[in-house]
């Protein structure tokens, strides 16, 4: 089956359509593999910076990455509010497992 624009102009083919939907829905869980694996480095990364006595927040280092992303998103021809967006959730939700990580541990400290 066809899937017609006005004029009788035929944009795209309903199984290539699917398949497209497909893809992207597999990407979609590919990309939250990813988030995955990051939030479980920054899990440990909470109990480095623990061990440390370090914040969690070190702005030299996001803003560096933030600078990095940019520079890759201009390279790759890809809009910088999006990629800012992406990156601001990233690293919201990062140190939100790190606050976690480390309360729980300083929890467990204070229970033995």
């Amino acid at each position: 089956m066809y899937i017609a624009f006005l004029g009788g102009k035929v944009l795209v083919h309903r199984s290539e359509l699917e398949s497209l939907r497909r893809e992207i829905s597999a990407i979609t869980f590919e990309i939250l593999h990813l988030c995955k694996k990051r939030l479980d480095i920054a899990k440990r990364i909470a109990m480095v910076k623990l061990r440390a006595n370090l914040p969690i927040e070190d702005s030299r280092i996001e803003e560096n990455l933030r600078r990095r992303v940019i520079i890759f998103c201009r390279e790759k021809g890809l809009h910088e509010d999006f990629c800012n967006a992406l990156l601001e959730l990233l690293i919201k939700e990062s140190k939100r497992v790190q606050k976690e990580v480390m309360e729980h541990a300083c929890a467990q400290r204070e229970a033995n």
